[in-house]
């Protein structure tokens, strides 16, 4: 397994519907996952399959909620042609620093869910440029990948932020849904 194949992927404190599936143990979805199949190096994604995380980037579309309601850290994510049916998109991504990373890890580590973390506090701010209507007034919904500390040690440094649609069936993409 490579060694920097985790990403954790956190509820953030506003999204209350999703809170509930990503609680649990932390066991691991997939190992040693190939990149996304993609019709060119940093194209649109040809072809369903479980794809690297350190492979996905913005605009990917994935089927996230046929994730495990107890997985909550992982090395691979199902990725599906935009074009197809799928249920989430990577809608923004930014790089934390080294006390962002220790700040939202000890939020963690303390259990405090009422302060939004770095990446919580990134993914809220980006949300309703990205979807055309505020969180608070949306159907949608959104979580993130971020690194866990095994893989912060190797190098990762990226969040990446999901929108999620909860009942699926979408198909293009959700930037300016306004829904």
């Amino acid at each position: 397994m490579n060694t920097r194949s985790f990403r954790l992927l956190a509820a953030p404190v506003l999204a209350v519907a999703l809170a509930a599936t990503l609680t649990g143990c932390g066991s691991l979805f997939g190992g040693d996952a190939e990149p996304a199949q993609r019709d060119e190096p940093g194209g649109e994604i040809t072809a369903s399959a479980d794809a690297d995380v350190f492979s996905l980037q913005v605009g990917d579309c994935l089927d996230y909620l046929a994730l495990s309601e107890d997985t909550t850290e992982f090395s691979s994510l199902p990725t599906i042609p935009c074009a197809d049916p799928h249920d989430s998109e990577i809608y923004a991504e930014t790089t934390l620093t080294e006390e962002q990373f220790q700040a939202d890890l000890a939020l963690t580590e303390a259990g405090d869910t009422e302060t939004p973390t770095t990446a919580d506090q990134f993914c809220y701010d980006a949300f309703a440029p990205f979807v055309g209507a505020t969180y608070e007034d949306s159907v949608l919904d959104y979580t993130y990948l971020s690194p866990t500390e095994e893989s912060w040690a190797q190098g990762d440094d990226v969040v990446q932020c999901l929108v999620v649609h909860p009942d699926g069936g979408v198909t293009g993409t959700l930037k300016d849904a306004a829904i």
